[in-house]
């Protein structure tokens, strides 16, 4: 893991189970890929870069997160294993570090049976992610997805397909956005479109239309930063042992 500045941490592409994206003129945009996310809302409070990152529905080019240093020093501090299956993720997200929820209550909000939702939440609470307050359960404390998440792709201008893409990122992203590196004939008319549907567009790396924060699904969100606390603990590990 390189870090090119004080608050900004770069995954090695070893620790990513992704590819490459392969077309060569598409590589043209990694420095706007990098420049849009050092100047993303937030970047300055601790930026991860993370090539190629498998989510939930889909490998994007870059995820960009922000303000990620303190969440991910409290996530790292309570000790437990990360939760990298999107199953649990889901059932861990519908509960709440204040309010006490019935696996019953989990299980509809998840669409498991209550059997299902039960062996989950015992399995949870012995790893230290949940705990029993009486018959019902909740989440431990430092259980928060970490950062503001990005998902920017890149193409060359084939926008229609990067905007299908960002639109399956948005489903486990906070924001998802397209980069081009060739400004697409008619671009009023797909701007408008991208403003629409809240997915940011950029050509090189100016935004055309910025991305808007949403609401991705909980389980598959906090499948994501438990999955990114786990290759930057993973990356850590590794310098540590250069």
């Amino acid at each position: 893991m390189s870090s090119p500045g004080p608050t900004v941490t770069e995954l090695s592409e070893s620790v990513q189970r992704g590819r490459r994206f392969a077309p060569v003129r598409e590589r043209d945009l990694e420095p706007a890929l990098r420049s849009i996310a050092l100047r993303l809302p937030g970047a300055a409070e601790g930026l991860v870069l993370a090539p190629e990152f498998r989510g939930a529905r889909g490998v994007v080019d870059l995820l960009a997160v922000t303000r990620v240093a303190d969440k991910f020093i409290e996530r790292t501090e309570l000790g437990a294993p990360y939760i990298t299956s999107e199953a649990d993720s889901a059932v861990l997200a519908r509960l709440s570090p204040r309010l006490t929820r019935s696996a019953a209550n989990v299980a509809r909000a998840v669409g498991m049976t209550d059997r299902q939702a039960l062996t989950r939440l015992r399995a949870l609470c012995r790893t230290g992610a949940a705990e029993q307050v009486g018959s019902g359960y909740r989440r431990r404390h430092g259980f928060d997805p970490i950062g503001r998440s990005y998902a920017l792709e890149a193409k060359v201008d084939d926008w229609r397909k990067g905007l299908s893409q960002a639109m399956r990122y948005a489903s486990w992203a906070d924001a998802a956005g397209v980069v081009l590196l060739i400004e697409p004939p008619n671009l009023t008319a797909i701007r408008a479109r991208f403003r629409a549907l809240r997915i940011g567009l950029a050509i090189g790396d100016s935004w055309i239309v910025r991305p808007v924060i949403g609401r991705p699904d909980p389980g598959r969100r906090l499948a994501l930063s438990e999955q990114l606390s786990s290759d930057i603990g993973a990356s850590l590990d590794r310098s540590d042992s250069d």
